[in-house]
């Protein structure tokens, strides 16, 4: 935990003059900053490099869902979103109209959203957790309107009972 304690003494600007100073970084620790009304405190101070500069992080490789992956994904999915993934995943074709998810489910379009937005969550976590960028295993295709799931990830469901 850092503690900072300031105080800070003088005319009006002065005082804005020795905050801008501290803001940009041109004050050091050990001696007080003095500014006279000469001292051009807009232009900020060069600096030093302090730190190397951190690699870049490295891409994460595309990948598809495997089984490991849909049970994780599971994991992290929230209760209520489970559900509707059972619902889409036994469905024919992987795929399911809105109304029908709806009704089953006896939700409104807000409601139903709601609960699936805890996909988008998962998917990051998988990420991380992986470190494999996947698909969103399921999306909803607006000019249809409805659900579609990816095979990989139906079949995982089913195949594990989730």
């Amino acid at each position: 935990m850092v503690k900072v304690a300031l105080t800070v003494e003088g005319e009006a600007d002065e005082v804005i003059a020795a905050l801008r100073q501290l803001a940009i970084g041109d004050a050091t620790p050990s001696s007080p900053a003095v500014l006279t009304a000469d001292d051009n405190v807009d232009e900020p101070a060069e600096q030093p490099s302090a730190q190397p500069q951190a690699p870049a992080p490295t891409p994460v490789p595309e990948g598809r869902w495997t089984i490991e992956h849909v049970r994780t994904f599971w994991g992290f999915l929230a209760p209520d979103a489970r559900e509707i993934y059972q619902s889409v995943a036994k469905s024919a074709g992987y795929v399911t109209s809105r109304r029908a998810l709806l009704d089953e489910m006896h939700l409104t379009v807000r409601q139903l959203s709601g609960r699936l937005s805890s996909q988008g969550h998962a998917v990051r976590r998988i990420r991380r957790a992986h470190n494999v960028a996947l698909p969103h295993p399921m999306s909803f295709d607006s000019q249809a309107d409805e659900y579609r799931m990816l095979p990989d990830v139906a079949d995982a469901i089913v195949r594990l009972n989730l």
